[in-house]
């Protein structure tokens, strides 16, 4: 194994048998956090990966207003409404406003893809086909999730008997044909 800055080429702790979890199954409990994989045995085979490091699909926890003066736009109902700007797509929430500006967002009844934690969006009354001057932003507050299959890498031809050299938080059953794995720091 070679050696990188800062790491010794040895472990030092936290031995462990693997078991590998498909990729559905990823918690926080089941991470490696970041240690090198012994191959006990393979055929040669296939080991399949996650990265340390490698994070999912952002998961919105709440949205809110930005703060400035007509944030909330105007001539708005308390309806649901598309969203548009921000780094993702298809989001709708309802809304309730007063007046006709935007005051809550009640709930996000679709969440969409790709938005990530401090995106601006815009409360799309055009593109709803409802009431609204499209003026009404909200910032998303979100925090990275779990990592999911498209953040896997799998390796082919593993070698028996040697540690691997990537660092990992998960090896995942999905495409790992490889046995007995050990994880250490």
């Amino acid at each position: 194994m070679g050696q990188f800055g800062n790491q010794p080429d040895f472990i030092t702790h936290d031995i462990k048998a693997v078991t590998p979890v498909l990729a559905a199954n990823i918690t926080a409990a089941n991470s490696l956090n970041g240690s090198v994989i012994y191959v006990g045995t393979s055929a040669p085979g296939n080991l399949q990966i996650i990265p340390v490091g490698a994070v999912g699909p952002s998961t919105i926890s709440a949205l809110s207003s930005p703060g400035y003066v007509g944030s909330g736009g105007s001539g708005y109902t308390t309806d649901e409404y598309e969203v548009s700007g921000g780094s993702g797509t298809n989001m709708t929430l309802s809304v309730t406003t007063v007046n006709g500006v935007v005051v809550s967002v009640n709930e996000i009844t679709s969440e969409g893809i790709g938005y990530l934690n401090g995106d601006l969006i815009t409360i799309d009354a055009t593109g709803s086909g409802l009431p609204g001057d499209d003026k009404a932003v909200f910032r998303i507050e979100a925090a990275p999730g779990l990592p999911t299959i498209a953040q896997a890498v799998t390796f082919t031809n593993v070698i028996q008997g040697e540690w691997f050299p990537v660092v990992v938080d998960y090896v995942l059953s999905d495409a790992t044909t490889v046995t007995n794995l050990v994880a250490g720091k």
